[in-house]
């Protein structure tokens, strides 16, 4: 912008900053992030949302391996609600368990973790997993390479596979 002979430096700077739009946006403090003061928060929009809760992920994501489970064998139908409970309950305990640190700023985990597990199950075909170990044995693998690789730390992927047989057994009477 030049200067006019009749503007003087104040007028100019106004009428830059007229028009400018701030978006941003954060996850909730911890990890690195710092709290935002009630000061800075005024001058915002805030726009929250809220997680879903474990019954409404459990029934979407339920609903949705019953329909793609639909022309598997008997024990695998009947399996659709503990496979959703297993991710789900393990997701949670998860993003409990690792939390998202300076030097682990990759350990962040959200819904589309859950998602990611039922899309490689969905790649499961009927006419060669006829039993209910197969497809617990694909869901084992699916929630090791969504969350598991995700770990860097010896200690943490030690955590995550006794947490990964806990879910195994007390969800799917199995063991890893």
């Amino acid at each position: 912008m030049t200067y006019g002979s009749w503007y003087d430096r104040t007028t100019i700077e106004k009428l830059e900053m007229q028009h400018l739009q701030v978006l941003s946006c954060m996850g909730e403090p911890g990890g690195g992030r710092a709290h935002i003061s009630n000061r800075v928060l005024s001058q915002y929009h805030v726009i929250n949302y809220t997680d879903l809760d474990f019954e409404s992920m459990s029934r979407i994501y339920r609903t949705i391996a019953e329909v793609k489970f639909n022309t598997f064998a008997e024990d695998i139908k009947g399996n659709t609600e503990q496979l959703a409970t297993a991710t789900i309950q393990l997701f949670e305990r998860t993003k409990a368990e690792f939390k998202t640190i300076p030097s682990k700023q990759h350990y962040t985990f959200n819904m589309r973790d859950i998602s990611k597990v039922f899309e490689g199950l969905f790649l499961a075909d009927s006419r060669f997993c006829d039993s209910k170990e197969q497809i617990v044995k694909m869901w084992a693998h699916e929630v090791l390479r969504v969350f598991y690789d995700r770990l860097v730390d010896v200690t943490d992927q030690a955590k995550f596979k006794k947490l990964l047989d806990e879910q195994l057994f007390t969800v799917l009477s199995m063991t890893y």
